[in-house]
């Protein structure tokens, strides 16, 4: 009986070594894009209420130790 070797062109097509690794690269690429644009979209709202906040928190102690 002869037996079939199968030629390196069709042995890489049929490789899926590390296809999951590319993925998951595009994936966190793709998450890494979305948090720039809503930083560039959301962020000067963000900060002014994180500083709303901590002026609201630090006059809570300026006024209980007077």
């Amino acid at each position: 009986m002869k037996n079939k070797k199968s030629s390196p062109v069709r042995n890489f097509l049929r490789a899926t070594r590390g296809a999951n690794m590319v993925e998951y690269i595009i994936l966190v690429g793709l998450v890494a894009l979305i948090c720039v644009g809503g930083y560039k979209l959301f962020g000067e709202r963000v900060n002014t209420s994180i500083k709303e906040q901590k002026d609201a928190v630090g006059g809570v102690n300026t006024k209980a130790g007077s």
